[in-house]
C-alpha cells in the first residue's frame, strides 16, 4: 500500500472525449475523480464528424440537449468515391426520417464534455500533465504530474496516441498495419459542395477526406500510401480557399495495446486502440470506451465486480471490436490496390 493519502478514487489522464466520458461515468456513480488535461482549452483537434449513433450516448452523459450549441452543420450521409463510381452513402433512417450526422467544432465539443464533468464534481486540472507512474507494481497508484504527485485507487489513460500509461508500464502496442501518416488542416472560404455533405475519395495513391465544419470553415485529411503530402498541400476542391494555419501530421498506424486494462488501471480511446480515420466513428468509439471503462471501474470500487474479471472483460470487448474494424478496413484498402494490408 502506498504511504500517500488517497487524493481521489480515480485519476483520468486526458480530457478528450474518452477521458471526459470516463470521468463523467465514474462521477455519476459517486466516485471522486481528478482529470488532468495537458492542453489549454481551445486547441484545434480533428474528428469533427459525429455519427448519429452518438446521440443516445450523449444523453447518458447528460449533454444531448446541449449538442446543438456546438454543431456547425448536419448531413444525412457521406459522398464516397472509393476505387469506383461516386455514390452517396446515407447514415440510415427510421420512421422519423433520415438520420443526420453532426459537424462540430472539436474544441467546443470537448469543452462541453469537460463542463459536464465539472458539474458532477470532477476536479479538472488544466493544463496539467501526468508524467510518470511512481509505483507501477502497487495499487493504489501514485502518479507524478507537473503540479506534484497524486494517488488514486484507479487510473485511466485517455492520452490518445501518446499512450502514456502503456509506455510507463511497458505494455506494447504493436503495429497492425503498414505505417500510415495522416496530414490534416483547415481552410476558410466557401465550398458549397462540402456544405451539402462530407466526401471521402480514395484510389491506389491514398485517400482524401473533406468536410464543412461550420459556416465558411472546412477540414481536410489526407493519407498517401507513397510520398507524404507537402505541408502546404490542399485538396483540389479547396485550392481557392485560404488555409487557417499550417497543416499538421499524425501517425495513424493501426495499433492496439496487448493489454488494455489491469488491476488498478484502464486505457480508453486511442490510448487503448488506434485506427486511421477511415474507420469512422472515432469520437463515438472513444466515448463508448470511456463510458465502459467508467462503468467497470465503479463496479470494481463499489465491490460489485472482481478487478481481474472486469479488466479481462474490457480488454476482450475492445479486442473483438478492433479485430472486426481492422478486417473491414483491410478489405477497403485491398480494394484500392494498397499493399501490405492482410
Amino acid at each position: 500500500m502506498d504511504d500517500r493519502p488517497i487524493d481521489a478514487d480515480v485519476i483520468v489522464a486526458g480530457g478528450g472525449p474518452a477521458g471526459s466520458a470516463a470521468a463523467i461515468a465514474c462521477a455519476a456513480r459517486g466516485l471522486r475523480v481528478i482529470l488532468c488535461e495537458r492542453e489549454r482549452p481551445g486547441r484545434d483537434r480533428p474528428g469533427e464528424t459525429l455519427h448519429p449513433g452518438i446521440e443516445p450516448l450523449l444523453g447518458q452523459l447528460g449533454v444531448a440537449d446541449r449538442l446543438a450549441a456546438v454543431v456547425g452543420a448536419r448531413h444525412a450521409g457521406i459522398w464516397i468515391e472509393w476505387g469506383g463510381p461516386r455514390r452517396f452513402e446515407p447514415f440510415g433512417s427510421d420512421t422519423s426520417g433520415p438520420w443526420q450526422g453532426f459537424q462540430v467544432w472539436r474544441a467546443d465539443f470537448d469543452t462541453l464534455l469537460l463542463t459536464r464533468a465539472r458539474e458532477l464534481g470532477v476536479e479538472v486540472r488544466q493544463p496539467c500533465t501526468v508524467t510518470a507512474v511512481l509505483n507501477p507494481d502497487r495499487v493504489p497508484y501514485s502518479v507524478m504530474t507537473d503540479a506534484g504527485p497524486l494517488t488514486a485507487r484507479m487510473v485511466v489513460d485517455a492520452t490518445g496516441m501518446a499512450h502514456w500509461l502503456g509506455r510507463a508500464l511497458k505494455i506494447p502496442s504493436p503495429a497492425r498495419s503498414p505505417r500510415l501518416h495522416a496530414r490534416y488542416g483547415y481552410v476558410e472560404g466557401s465550398c458549397p459542395s462540402r456544405d451539402e455533405a462530407p466526401s471521402l475519395v480514395g484510389d491506389a495513391s491514398g485517400w482524401t477526406w473533406t468536410a464543412g465544419v461550420r459556416p465558411n470553415l472546412y477540414q481536410w485529411t489526407r493519407i498517401s500510401f507513397r510520398d507524404r503530402p507537402d505541408a502546404d498541400w490542399l485538396p483540389e476542391e479547396f485550392q481557392t480557399l485560404t488555409p487557417r494555419a499550417r497543416s499538421r501530421g499524425a501517425d495513424v498506424t493501426w495499433r492496439m495495446a496487448t493489454t488494455a486494462a489491469g488491476a488498478g488501471w484502464f486505457m480508453a480511446g486511442d490510448a487503448a486502440a488506434t485506427l486511421d480515420p477511415t474507420s469512422s466513428h472515432g469520437v463515438l468509439k472513444a466515448i463508448m470506451s470511456g463510458m465502459t471503462a467508467g462503468h467497470l471501474i465503479a463496479a470494481v470500487l463499489h465491490g460489485k465486480a472482481p478487478a481481474a474479471e472486469a479488466a479481462s472483460a474490457y480488454h476482450g470487448w475492445l479486442a473483438e471490436w478492433f479485430a472486426a474494424d481492422t478486417s473491414r478496413l483491410a478489405t477497403f484498402y485491398r480494394d484500392l490496390g494498397a499493399a501490405g494490408f492482410s
